[in-house]
């Protein structure tokens, strides 16, 4: 019995200890991703890069503004949700998921859940890219 406690006791320390450790490490990089997160990103398969959004951090917020050229199309305050390894960003109706200077939209549903986000770009997902 003693035995069997000393073991069970020192797998809850390990297991502790791994938590503890998987805490820290998604606190890290999520810290990294804010600090990289602000920025211009071009669709450049769509229409000779005719889509941008910017991301601009104003105190410790972020906001956004989505250009269609030169025309503003729509504009708010940054959703931003960090899950495990990945940041989900929403830009009003439109979700997205952040990973290292790209940011992946999906621009249209199926017939159970219809919508178009940019009707001008005929595939699925787009990538937004930061431009240097």
């Amino acid at each position: 019995m003693i035995y069997k406690n000393f073991i069970l006791g020192t797998l809850s320390s390990f297991f502790i200890f791994i938590s503890a450790f998987q805490k820290q490490h998604s606190l890290v990089s999520y810290s990294n991703n804010s600090q990289e997160i602000a920025g211009v990103y071009v669709l450049t398969s769509c229409e000779n890069s005719r889509f941008k959004i910017k991301i601009e951090k104003k105190k410790d917020e972020y906001f956004f503004l989505i250009f269609d050229k030169n025309k503003i199309i729509s504009k708010g305050k940054l959703g931003k949700q960090n899950e495990d390894d990945t940041v989900y960003l929403t830009f009003g109706k439109i979700g997205g998921i952040y990973d290292t200077d790209k940011i992946q939209i999906q621009n249209y549903g199926n017939s159970m859940n219809e919508y178009v986000h940019f009707t001008q770009c005929g595939e699925k997902y787009l990538t937004f890219i930061k431009s240097k």
